[in-house]
């Protein structure tokens, strides 16, 4: 019974917060005087609560009245699949084109996860040269998108501007197009994970809020084959931002149909 309780006062809540009774930032009642409302322990209040700070619609801050989060999923920022360029360079996101970096960009030398590794094409455990970018508005100074990319420390000691504090006009991608002579390919793969504690903290959200994480692939043509030149790893908040693209039909879908 007291499962089916907390559920129903659950269900109330986040009714109460959708319909605007609650907007974002409200602090909520009182664990007791939610309990008189809904004729429920105060126990049984508080873990209506916590299902809902689960569910990503409060906030709970300790020693405080848990707030209503802002819930942005009516206005996600979409990534397509297309890369563009603009007079400083090629971007990966329409909505993000006039973003800058809201926090002085670092660069390291460290081990990356094994995953971007054996994208890179290193040795598990070796060392890669690792540039971070915060990412947000430049008006709101508000981080959205969080920026990892690991390049290969042999590719670094042949082309030093990839290590330099500033790569020059149009980043490691134009020094590394030039050096080459050869265009780039891409290649990303988008899947989702829990935070970390340093990107809740940067990104403001609560561990309960996956990050939706986009791995991309630089490979370049370097003997007539190609090699990983870098690997961006771009992290954000699952509820900010979707993905979209057009479904093209293949050969055997081809229209009019075959008889």
């Amino acid at each position: 019974m007291t499962g089916d309780e907390t559920r129903r006062v659950a269900d109330a809540l986040r009714q109460a917060i959708e319909t605007g009774e609650y907007s974002p930032g409200d602090k909520l009642p009182t664990g007791e005087k939610l309990a008189e409302k809904y004729g429920v322990h105060r126990g049984t209040a508080m873990k209506s609560v916590r299902a809902l700070a689960a569910e990503g619609y409060v906030e709970l801050v300790p020693r405080q009245a848990p707030r209503v989060r802002e819930r942005p999923r009516s206005r996600l920022v979409v990534r397509d699949r297309t890369v563009y360029r603009d007079e400083l360079g090629y971007f990966f996101d329409q909505n993000a084109k006039n973003w800058a970096a809201v926090e002085a960009p670092t660069r390291g030398i460290a081990v990356p996860p094994d995953h971007i590794a054996d994208l890179l094409g290193v040795p598990r455990g070796q060392d890669v040269l690792v540039r971070e970018r915060k990412m947000g508005p430049a008006d709101t100074k508000q981080v959205l998108q969080l920026a990892t990319s690991y390049l290969p420390m042999a590719l670094v000691a042949e082309l030093p501007a990839l290590g330099a504090e500033k790569a020059g006009p149009g980043g490691i991608y134009d020094r590394l197009e030039e050096h080459f002579q050869a265009p780039l390919e891409w290649e990303e793969t988008a899947w989702s994970r829990q935070p970390t504690e340093e990107e809740q903290a940067a990104l403001k959200i609560s561990k309960t809020i996956p990050v939706l994480v986009v791995t991309r692939v630089a490979q370049i043509m370097r003997d007539d084959a190609l090699i990983g030149a870098e690997v961006n790893e771009t992290r954000m908040s699952s509820e900010r931002f979707a993905l979209a693209y057009r479904v093209q039909r293949s050969d055997s879908a081809a229209w009019p149909r075959q008889a």
